[in-house]
């Protein structure tokens, strides 16, 4: 049962995580913000910073991920730094209630309104990261059962199950046709399901919608970096949130470009708003504080980022696919998207090269259907 403000107000002064003189003085607000749950953010004097989410059967798996991570030992950058505190789950009630971020906004925003992609925001995101990888999964031992891991959706995209196929829209299946024609496209698919690890504790949903710019302390500077939305985390393959991160760099730059038609011209790259040259300073640093973090050495690490940026191409594909949601047609950008994450899937070493800048003397973007830099 999910309830509403009036309720939910009467719910929060009951449980004292709102004080009398917030609704006395008016200085309480509630605003509704709700996406896959019934999510309400609720501020007031004095100090009033809650995220109540509501409904959903996987209100209790988060709760459970928050007591996991709570768990852990706080480390400098770590993950404890970088998820909100969690105040309480009621399991009777449906509800969790979590500490609200003013002021935040998530890196998409962020980086828009910015206009750069700062090497510092890289380096915090890729410390917290690592420091999830590297202990999370050790405590999951203390919690048999709870957490069983689970593989992406979008690495069967090119089979799917009938219940899949009734879900879709007209755009999906149109995508699902085109991934279908593809056999390098399903051959590099079949081969990350089969090379699947569940070697770390995961997010498992780390878009840029997912990852917060916030400030610390008393000021005003976004200087931190914090993961929200962990309702799918869960023992899963470290290399899947790096890839994660990556292919949100690469889908940034693909949809900053203003597209005409279902190609991609050479002419329309150095229109984009977000231009590749401008992150890669920022995806250097976040995979040097990763594998740094981590504690590799230059063998592990380059095999880790080239099973990374397959991954990457993933989700680049996961990106085109919610874009058909809906849809009665594929767009250009989704076609765009998909062309892009065969490239990343088929041909990782080049695309590190060539798109994300981590080897000496970048290429120009020809993995991107053109044949001039994005500088």
């Amino acid at each position: 049962m999910v309830l509403a403000l009036p309720e939910l107000i009467a719910y929060l002064l009951d449980r004292r995580y709102v004080p009398h003189e917030a609704v006395v003085d008016g200085s309480l607000t509630l605003a509704d913000v709700s996406r896959r749950n019934q999510n309400v953010l609720v501020s007031g004097e004095p100090s009033v910073e809650l995220f109540v989410k509501q409904g959903g059967g996987s209100l209790a798996h988060e709760a459970a991920v928050y007591d996991l991570l709570g768990s852990l030992g706080r480390r400098r950058g770590g993950i404890r730094d970088a998820v909100p505190r969690c105040h309480a789950y009621d399991p009777d009630g449906g509800v969790l209630v979590l500490q609200s971020l003013p002021g935040a906004l998530d890196l998409t925003s962020y980086h828009a309104r910015a206009r750069r992609f700062p090497a510092s925001m890289g380096t915090r995101l890729g410390v917290a990261l690592a420091d999830l990888h590297d202990r999370a999964a050790e405590a999951v031992r203390s919690r048999p059962g709870r957490f069983s891991g689970r593989i992406p959706w979008v690495l069967a995209l090119d089979r799917p199950g009938p219940a899949f196929y009734r879900e879709m829209s007209n755009a999906g299946v149109e995508l699902v046709r085109i991934l279908q024609s593809s056999a390098p496209m399903r051959a590099a698919l079949a081969g990350l399901r089969d090379g699947w690890r569940a070697d770390a504790f995961v997010h498992h949903d780390l878009k840029w919608d997912n990852c917060l710019a916030v400030a610390a302390g008393r000021s005003r500077r976004r200087t931190r970096v914090v993961l929200v939305d962990w309702e799918f985390g869960d023992l899963g393959d470290a290399c899947w949130d790096t890839g994660s991160v990556f292919g949100a760099y690469l889908g940034c730059w693909l949809t900053s470009i203003p597209l005409a038609g279902r190609e991609l011209p050479d002419r329309y790259l150095e229109l984009a708003e977000h231009p590749l040259a401008r992150m890669r300073t920022s995806m250097r640093a976040f995979w040097a504080a990763y594998t740094d973090t981590r504690g590799w050495d230059a063998a592990a690490a380059d095999a880790a980022l080239v099973r990374s940026v397959r991954y990457a191409g993933a989700r680049l594909l996961q990106t085109a696919y919610e874009r058909t949601q809906g849809a009665a047609r594929v767009n250009a950008t989704v076609v765009c998207l998909t062309q892009l994450a065969e490239n990343v899937l088929v041909q990782p070493e080049q695309a590190i090269e060539h798109l994300l800048g981590l080897h000496p003397e970048p290429a120009p973007e020809a993995l991107a259907g053109g044949d001039r830099s994005d500088e």
